[in-house]
């Protein structure tokens, strides 16, 4: 038969998962958090200068006038 003492006995096991989960956590924050910030320093010096928007890939591009979608001319059927 398990005693109301057994379970006291394992809720030490589970505090002890607790603590190790939180320490998880945290770790986990840190390293995550020290990822988001410190790209931020190193873009400024490494990001590509830009071209002036006469050259480069879009040169022979040319903005399109004529529309892109169409409407569908349905006609209603008469209803029978």
């Amino acid at each position: 038969m398990i005693t109301f003492d057994d379970f006291l006995g394992n809720m030490n096991v589970c505090f002890i998962l607790d603590g190790i989960l939180i320490l998880y956590g945290i770790i986990l924050t840190v390293l995550y958090c020290r990822l988001r910030i410190q790209p931020t320093t190193y873009a400024l010096e490494n990001c590509p200068k830009k071209q002036p928007a006469e050259g480069g890939i879009y040169a022979g591009l040319a903005f399109n006038t004529t529309d892109t979608y169409e409407t569908i001319k349905m006609e209603k059927k008469p209803i029978v």
